[in-house]
């Protein structure tokens, strides 16, 4: 059984695949390391070169190949079910990590620490066609990623949102069991950041060790990030059943749960259905009127 599998979602990705698959294969490791990618039937070259990876690394990669779009959760899932290693790392195909020391890094962490189940680590987001200013995300999200606290707690995930970098994500395998709602909710790695802590702690290592590509075809482009009827749906999914996962925050998620209904509300009106709109504007007043009252200056667009 392979130490570490690597979980690998690709989908029209021709131009990127191959870097994110080297980085994988350039890491300087005394364990075994399995990567399985699963590519969603793109509509370039994409599938091709997973099949020649595959060909050419027999032992290390590992291609799932479906004969119809699956979708980036359905994938998700699937792909992450294929994984046999004791922990998985993430990587979409068009990221890659810059380390060859990375995974030993934090494979030490979390062998050497029962009460971490999550290790993550610095990266930096970037454009290729420089239409995108990147930064660091220690530098953007300074009060999620910080040198002076490198032990996260799952509070610190509920009130903080998202923050960590999807490819610094290294977690113990055991502690990740895959919902039956899983599959619906609109942010695949904050919610398993959320199950895996469940089971342990998060460590954070202030080295910059993976690159998150801004473009339009990424996978967190494809899903609409507008504030769409549909998006917004997704969202009040996974937050209530967030709550249910973890009733001791049902306060944090009551507010967050709350402004989404306003939101779906509004949008719900400016489609002109405004029976629904209104629904979801009492749904709202509803969940807690405490906190209604910050929101008293918010009503359903005409």
């Amino acid at each position: 059984m392979p130490k570490v599998s690597v979980c690998c979602l690709t989908y029209n990705h021709e131009r990127f695949l191959r870097q994110a698959i080297e980085s994988v294969l350039m890491q300087e490791t005394d364990f075994e390391v399995e990567m399985v990618i699963g590519e969603d039937c793109s509509t370039d070259g994409t599938r091709a070169i997973v099949e020649e990876y595959q060909r050419r690394y027999p032992k290390q990669i590992k291609g799932l190949l479906p004969t119809k779009n699956l979708g980036v959760m359905p994938n998700l899932v699937e792909t992450l079910k294929a994984c046999t290693g004791e922990y998985i790392a993430l990587l979409d195909g068009d990221d890659y990590w810059t380390d060859p020391q990375k995974l030993a890094l934090q494979v030490q962490i979390l062998d050497s620490r029962p009460d971490i189940a999550l290790c993550i680590h610095d990266a930096e987001s970037f454009s290729d066609d420089a239409s995108y200013r990147g930064q660091l995300y220690s530098q953007e999200f300074p009060d999620v990623l910080s040198a002076d606290r490198p032990v996260m707690y799952q509070q610190e995930v509920v009130e903080k949102g998202w923050g960590i970098p999807t490819a610094s994500m290294l977690f113990r395998s055991s502690a990740l069991q895959i919902p039956d709602w899983f599959v619906g909710v609109y942010s695949g790695d904050y919610t398993m950041q959320l199950l895996v802590t469940q089971h342990g702690n998060i460590y954070y290592l202030p080295r910059v060790m993976s690159r998150y590509r801004v473009h339009a075809g990424g996978i967190s482009q494809i899903a609409n990030r507008t504030k769409s009827v549909a998006f917004i749906s997704k969202r009040i999914f996974e937050l209530t059943h967030f709550q249910k996962l973890l009733p001791k925050y049902a306060e944090r998620y009551d507010g967050y749960l709350q402004y989404w209904y306003f939101e779906r509300s509004l949008a719900l009106r400016q489609n002109k259905e405004a029976a629904k709109g209104w629904l979801d504007y009492v749904r709202a007043i509803t969940i807690s009127p405490q906190l209604f009252r910050k929101w008293l200056f918010r009503t359903p667009a005409k």
